[in-house]
């Protein structure tokens, strides 16, 4: 076995859907999955292994696309020339969807199971050289299931859990001047998602010497998105208008940027929870986390605007803020976080009556 077993994964919550349901609207995919790796050096006859846990909560298709960065060809060549001369075979890495039956071949993992596999492997730091015994298992029962779909017997048909593989690589130059690994795609429908309870797996295989870096992107119907800081738009959550009245402050909050808002920031509580704040002359009046702000996460997509009313007695004289606080945020423009006014009561002044002229 290579001495770096390598796991990264996005772990997405199990839901289960009805079996009653036979035709619904096929919705665009919401989760997504870009990521920048390293795939490290495999063997001949134990490849380096990555795996990507993806849980799918609709019909609907699954994208997948592979990005070499920092291509070399010429290298790439000459490893898929030695490869080819010791196996008799033509490529160098493997690109599989599979669902969780892949590990016994059978039925799909206890929903249990799957999460606490899945919260444990999270906690796998992959440039340690010993792994857990579940991860060894796991490794061990995920290739024993390649050998079996890819061994030199040939099958009549593929296992049932084998959804799509690609083995080639395409030297396409694209703008950024990647080149383009392999995309491939498989579509669910509401029998395959009964089937499979919606638990599916992103199988990398690498056979060589080369440790290329990998740009991927898997777009899926699902909820989540786990996506790499360098290919994340810029978000900006800003305070857009302030109305401060008698028995009332109103506060405007609104997604200034071009990115969307990340769920898991909606689930923050504490010291981390994204909070909209009041202040009263330099005193904390009180503050609302995102959840109670926008429970319609309408704040997510960029545009979004919501508006939240503080019931509050504001007495003359009084300097009123509102504040955004954003803990472990990356905010664009953080100038906008906060909105000053000033409520005093108006004093009339009256003018003297001009005198008539006789």
């Amino acid at each position: 076995m290579n001495k770096i077993i390598g796991f990264l994964l996005g772990a997405f919550l199990f839901c289960l859907l009805p079996c009653g349901i036979a035709h619904a609207e096929i919705a665009d995919n919401q989760g997504l999955f870009h990521q920048q790796i390293k795939l490290f050096t495999g063997k001949v006859n134990d490849s380096y292994l990555l795996l990507f846990p993806i849980e799918i909560t609709q019909p609907g298709r699954v994208e997948c696309e592979f990005k070499l960065m920092q291509p070399d060809e010429e290298r790439f060549l000459k490893a898929l020339e030695n490869h080819r001369k010791r196996t008799g075979k033509s490529f160098v890495f493997r690109w599989s969807l599979v669902d969780s039956r892949f590990f016994d071949q059978k039925k799909p993992m206890q929903p249990g199971k799957f999460q606490k596999w899945i919260q444990e492997v999270n906690n796998y730091n992959p440039g340690e050289y010993l792994a857990g015994d579940q991860i060894r298992g796991a490794i061990a029962g995920a290739k024993a299931a390649l050998d079996y779909v890819f061994g030199k017997k040939k099958k009549k048909e593929a296992p049932v859990y084998l959804h799509r593989y690609i083995q080639s690589v395409r030297f396409a130059h694209t703008p950024e001047n990647h080149i383009t690994v392999g995309r491939m795609h498989h579509d669910i429908d509401f029998t395959e998602l009964g089937q499979t309870q919606g638990m599916y797996f992103l199988v990398l295989e690498n056979f060589s010497q080369l440790a290329p870096e990998l740009e991927i992107t898997v777009s899926y119907p699902g909820k989540q998105r786990q996506v790499d800081k360098a290919f994340l738009l810029p978000r900006d959550l800003g305070i857009s208008a302030l109305q401060v009245k008698a028995g009332q402050v109103s506060v405007e909050v609104q997604n200034l940027g071009e990115g969307e808002l990340p769920e898991e920031l909606y689930f923050r509580k504490g010291n981390q929870a994204a909070t909209l704040m009041l202040w009263m002359n330099g005193k904390r009046w009180g503050g609302v986390t995102l959840a109670g702000l926008d429970p319609d996460r309408r704040l997510r997509n960029p545009g979004g605007k919501v508006q939240y009313t503080f019931n509050v007695a504001v007495a003359d004289n009084t300097e009123v803020v509102s504040k955004l606080s954003l803990p472990e945020f990356e905010d664009a423009d953080s100038g906008n976080n906060e909105k000053k006014q000033f409520y005093g009561a108006e004093k009339k002044i009256l003018a003297p009556i001009k005198r008539l002229n006789p």
